[in-house]
C-alpha cells in the first residue's frame, strides 16, 4: 500500500492524512473521496460497477416538488386533485393520512396522456 498518497495503477490508495477537508474524485469510470489539499484517496464513493451519474431520480414528490417538474403551481396542482385530475390511489397516496405524496411515473404517465396545447 502506498502511504505517501500518490496513486498506484491498480485502483485508489485507501489511507489517511492530517488535512481536514475531504472533496470527491472522479475520472471516466470511479468516484473516490480524497483531501482537498494533498489529494490522499480516503475511500471509494460508489461500489465498482456503478456509474458516477446514475443516481435514480425520486420516484415519490412532495407538491412543491412535484410544482418545481411540472410547468403547474402549488395551488393548481391541489386544485386538480380536488377536481379528480390526479386522483388518490393512482397519482398519489397520503401516508398514514398525511400530506400527498406524488408517484412521479404516475404523473408522467399522465401527462404523456394529455392532448398537446394549441398555440393561437
Amino acid at each position: 500500500m502506498n502511504n505517501r498518497g500518490g496513486g498506484n495503477s491498480g485502483g485508489v490508495d485507501v489511507i489517511g492524512c492530517a488535512h481536514a477537508v475531504v472533496k470527491l474524485r472522479t475520472d471516466e469510470s470511479r468516484a473516490w473521496w480524497a483531501c482537498e489539499a494533498c489529494r490522499t484517496p480516503f475511500s471509494p464513493a460508489s461500489s465498482p460497477g456503478e456509474s458516477v451519474d446514475a443516481a435514480q431520480p425520486l420516484e415519490y414528490l412532495s407538491v412543491r416538488q412535484l410544482a418545481g417538474r411540472i410547468p403547474y403551481s402549488e395551488e393548481a396542482i391541489r386544485n386538480m386533485m380536488s377536481r379528480g385530475v390526479f386522483r388518490l390511489g393512482v397519482h398519489y397516496t397520503k401516508p398514514n393520512g398525511g400530506r400527498p405524496i406524488f408517484h412521479w411515473p404516475a404523473v408522467q404517465e399522465w401527462s404523456r396522456s394529455q392532448p398537446a396545447s394549441r398555440v393561437s
